[in-house]
């Protein structure tokens, strides 16, 4: 689909009632011509005292105004509610299905707030275009029947009128280029604004912790800076442009209305004919500025379809692929095979021909310095992102052959920082199973040591837990994350150096958790504190993406360099 043809895509199944739209439109403005004439032709009757026939021609007048602007304006406005709601639904459902079938880097490269701003600003400005077209062409339509009826009563006239248009155009053509061409560099602006206040906004207690507050403040303020000296520039310029374009056709109007008012004068023009062009004479200006407007409003929906079709179309990403094979009785064994994985061309490997077996049953850790690869072993299984050779099988499964669904269904994580919905407790995990009893709930609550801390809340498990789980401590959270997983059920469990920073008493009850769920679950703990796995049934160590050494707390100690030089580094720090 290209990125022109989008409306018409989402309007295909559409086009009657776009059709009668158009008609409607245009019955609201072709009539106004015959409305003018009989205004005219009232004012004729007024002026010989004819009152009989002036409240004919005056209720004529009426007449069309309010058949055409009260009556017939309510199935016109209504159709067009119909349409732009149909549309912009449509579009921002397939917008948000494609933007969270990305893979991770898209969100990395391009941010929240960006692809925000895409999904909720740019099908509404497609629309608002699409209606300018239709409301232009019905007044060209006016104007074309205003320069017929100009060029019929005088061929001075209808030139003068021709003429008029193509001076009002030259100026709309001189100025409107400059002012769009900053339209896009607007847009990116604003772009970079949402995207930097999103992300402030959502770190705003980090921020405030660190005490640079002022600091990100001139961030913004700088980027708020670049925004609006771009918008200056535009209102400079359509200030000059909306004076000159002022004062040229009030010169222009006047000529115009000395040539009616001779030919009238002369008998060669009838009083209601001069009411038309009276009437009228400003739809001219109104076509050509419209043409104009047009043109920087296409030049901005067209920036924001690109933008649409970018995403739409796969243009900046593919989306992510799954293959066909389903795990059916699901043993949770882990195997990585000569993996390696960077994260951009660029970069050295993370990852350098890993190779590693997990097997089930078993509490196993994965230890290991910073940046050495350990939680990018958990990107890979997760696939948010794919290696860049070797492979990685659940069950003797290459997991790039796995359905979504059935990689879903068999591998979870709690992470440091599990994340929330702002909503209830109970709700949390109504998302995870729609049709879960409260008794389930306290079920899996029990099981992660965070049952009785609910039923003290004096909601309950009605209790509105805060963006991001902010209501909670560190340790609440990780119970509930943890007992949301285990209403998932999935045989494979990782955590994500998820007792690194909690408390004594926190850390006691994730490790019990821990502890019962390997009887029937294949758990992985990346760990930053040898202190919270040591007794691991295997622990390996990721020393520069490579396994160093495998083994237990005490085997490790005395077998590898590099678990050593942590367990020392660890024992002075502590």
């Amino acid at each position: 689909m290209k990125n022109n043809n989008l409306i018409f895509k989402y309007l295909k199944d559409e086009k009657l009632k776009v059709f009668v739209y158009v008609i409607l439109v245009l019955t609201s403005y072709i009539p106004t011509l015959g409305a003018a004439f009989f205004w005219g032709l009232a004012l004729e009757k007024l002026i010989i005292r004819d009152f009989n026939n002036f409240v004919i021609y005056l209720a004529l007048w009426e007449g069309i105004y309010i058949l055409f602007y009260a009556v017939l304006s309510v199935p016109r406005d209504y159709i067009y509610n119909v349409i732009e709601i149909k549309f912009t639904r449509n579009v921002m459902k397939d917008l948000y299905h494609k933007v969270s079938n990305l893979p991770a880097i898209a969100f990395e490269d391009i941010g929240v707030g960006e692809f925000i701003n895409r999904m909720y600003t740019d099908p509404e400005r497609i629309m608002e275009l699409l209606s300018k077209l239709i409301r232009m062409t019905c007044r060209a339509f006016v104007v074309l029947a205003v320069t017929v009826i100009a060029f019929n009563v005088s061929l001075i006239l209808g030139v003068e009128i021709i003429i008029f248009g193509i001076i009002m155009g030259f100026i709309s053509y001189k100025f409107f280029p400059k002012i769009k061409k900053t339209q896009e560099s607007i847009k990116k602006e604003t772009d970079k604004y949402v995207k930097t206040a999103t992300e402030n906004l959502s770190g705003i207690r980090e921020i405030k912790s660190l005490g640079i507050k002022k600091n990100i403040e001139n961030r913004i303020n700088n980027n708020l800076n670049k925004l609006f000296e771009n918008s200056k520039k535009i209102k400079n310029n359509e200030i000059i442009y909306y004076n000159l374009n002022n004062l040229t056709y009030f010169v222009l109007q006047f000529i115009i209305l000395f040539t009616c008012g001779k030919l009238f004068m002369d008998g060669v023009m009838s009083y209601s004919t001069f009411i038309i062009i009276e009437s009228y004479i400003w739809r001219i200006d109104e076509v050509v500025e419209s043409i104009s407007d047009f043109g920087v409003s296409y030049n901005k929906v067209k920036v924001s379809m690109k933008r649409i079709g970018e995403i739409l179309n796969n243009e900046l990403y593919l989306d992510e692929k799954f293959g066909n094979e389903e795990i059916s009785n699901p043993e949770g064994i882990i195997e990585f095979k000569n993996v390696k994985f960077k994260y951009r061309p660029e970069e050295e490997e993370t990852l350098k021909n890993l190779n590693l077996k997990i097997d089930t049953n078993k509490k196993v850790a994965i230890v290991g310095r910073s940046g050495n690869g350990k939680s990018t072993i958990f990107n890979l299984l997760l696939r948010y992102f794919d290696a860049t050779s070797g492979k990685i099988l659940i069950d003797g499964i290459d997991i790039k052959d796995l359905t979504e669904e059935s990689l879903r269904n068999n591998i979870s994580i709690i992470r440091q920082s599990p994340f929330l919905f702002n909503m209830s407790i109970k709700d949390n995990f109504r998302l995870v199973k729609d049709d879960v009893t409260l008794d389930e709930i306290k079920e899996v609550c029990k099981r992660a040591y965070i049952d009785d801390y609910i039923e003290s809340l004096p909601n309950g498990y009605d209790t509105v837990i805060g963006e991001g789980g902010i209501n909670l401590s560190g340790g609440q959270k990780q119970r509930i994350a943890i007992a949301r997983t285990l209403l998932l059920n999935t045989k494979i469990i990782l955590f994500d150096e998820a007792t690194s920073a909690l408390d004594n008493e926190s850390q006691d009850y994730i490790k019990k958790t821990i502890d019962n769920l390997v009887k029937d679950h294949t758990v992985v703990i990346v760990a930053h504190r040898l202190s919270t796995i040591m007794d691991a049934d295997i622990i390996h160590v990721i020393e520069k993406g490579r396994l160093e050494a495998s083994g237990t707390h005490k085997q490790l100690l005395k077998t590898s360099k590099a678990y050593n030089s942590l367990y020392k580094t660890e024992s002075l720090n502590s």
